[in-house]
């Protein structure tokens, strides 16, 4: 072994051979392999983090889980229910759970002397979790809620505040249409208005799926818009601990069965189908966003495919090649008494060489890329057809790590097969060829 690796290395480092040819072959091969390697660690990586980016941001708008009244799923205006704060607490005190919030939503139309917009209402109160938009916001500052006056307070997003031409401290109506009974049994329909003021703007990305929808007021202005008692609510919300941030949600069947799990775990301990509630994950909820990244996974799994033939063709064709070149020296091996596994494994050692080389230079400049977008972002994507404003980066090293074994070991299986060409060469005319 160490004679066949000695050999391996004169060969690497011979630089008196005739490989006027060779030598440009080889070099193509190395570079080959690291352009491939920069390509396979940026796609991953980019895909990977546009799918967590993408996740983060529902997670944060919508949550993980919303339980509400069974029967409303096509409709923006939330069937009230009573509040029940044993349930409230139950969940609050679970340890796999970060926060449960309480929502309502109505529709309503936004009206100003230049625009008008449609748009949802989401109420929201003090146990409403603002990171995410903290993150999010651009102007003002999240509501802020008083238990015994009702905020006039509203969050806007930057896309309904551009339409409307409104900034912080504007005032805007909304108007909604309400329904009541009245002493006959009929169904009576009467156009109300509101008045809020703008505190914060906010802009996740999301635009035409939440960001030119939702609008966050304090709940207890839906109340009394539907005249709800007090203890009436649209529904609950559910966060789950950041440690399942990990969970791959959008790229295998862990996310689906986690959520699965949660939601019948949910029904089942609380009895929620008695009580006509109905549990729903982002999963469930947000289907069309999960098929368009699975999409996104199988263009990358056909470019790595694509990119590893490469890696392989080019390694191939210049093991070839160097057996080619080598040939006087096989001949010369074979009549010392070498064997064709011990000449094959020196051709081998030479390759893994060579793919070695062209992996780090690979590496380095995957990592030099990686570094230069997220510190300076030189490339920006437009967050209302990307939902992002720049290209993000998941720099998980096991992708790496993943990706790097992968090359190598393929690489070097595939080089097996040229290197059978050297048990059909004959020592005799081996030594004879120029």
């Amino acid at each position: 072994m160490k004679l066949e690796f000695f050999i391996a290395k004169r060969i690497l480092f011979d630089k008196t051979a005739k490989n006027a040819f060779t030598r440009p072959i080889i070099n193509i091969a190395v570079w080959g392999i690291a352009l491939g390697v920069v390509i396979m660690i940026m796609a991953v990586s980019m895909t990977k983090g546009f799918q967590k980016e993408i996740k983060g941001k529902i997670i944060g708008f919508a949550s993980d889980i919303q339980i509400s009244k069974t029967g409303i799923d096509e409709s923006y205006e939330s069937t009230p229910f009573p509040f029940d704060s044993t349930f409230y607490n139950n969940l609050k005190n679970h340890p796999e759970i970060s926060n449960i919030q309480v929502y309502a939503t109505k529709a309503g139309i936004i009206k100003t002397q230049k625009s008008s917009h449609g748009t949802i209402l989401k109420g929201v109160t003090t146990d409403y979790n603002w990171a995410f938009f903290k993150n999010h916001l651009i102007e003002g500052e999240p509501i802020e809620f008083d238990s015994l006056s009702i905020s006039k307070d509203a969050l806007i997003s930057k896309k309904i505040a551009v339409q409307l031409d409104l900034k912080i401290g504007d005032q805007f109506r909304v108007f909604f249409v309400t329904q009541r009974s009245n002493d006959r049994g009929e169904t009576i329909y009467r156009q109300k208005k509101n008045s809020f003021f703008v505190k914060g703007i906010y802009q996740t990305g999301l635009a035409e799926e939440f960001d030119s929808k939702f609008i966050f007021v304090d709940i207890k202005r839906i109340k009394k818009l539907n005249k709800w008692t007090e203890e009436k609510i649209g529904g609950y919300e559910i966060l789950y601990d950041t440690s399942n941030e990990g969970l791959d949600l959008f790229n295998s069947k862990s996310g689906f069965e986690f959520y699965q799990k949660q939601e019948n775990d949910l029904r089942n301990e609380f009895y929620l189908e008695t009580t006509f509630l109905d549990v729903k994950s982002i999963y469930s909820r947000y289907a069309q966003f999960i098929g368009w990244i699975d999409y996104m996974d199988m263009h990358i799994g056909i470019i790595l495919l694509i990119i590893l033939i490469v890696s392989m063709v080019n390694m191939s064709s210049a093991l070839l090649i160097i057996i080619l070149e080598k040939t006087r020296m096989i001949g010369i091996l074979k009549s010392l008494g070498a064997t064709n596994y011990s000449i094959r494994k020196i051709f081998l050692f030479k390759s893994a060489f060579l793919i070695g080389k062209g992996i780090l230079i690979g590496n380095v400049l995957a990592i030099s890329l990686c570094f230069i977008q997220v510190y300076f972002e030189p490339i920006s994507l437009d967050p209302d057809i990307y939902y992002v404003s720049g290209v993000p980066l998941d720099l998980n090293w096991t992708y790496w790590v993943s990706l790097n074994a992968l090359t190598i070991i393929i690489c070097t299986i595939v080089l097996i097969i040229p290197s059978v060409v050297i048990a059909k060469i004959s020592p005799i005319k081996a030594i004879k060829f120029d």
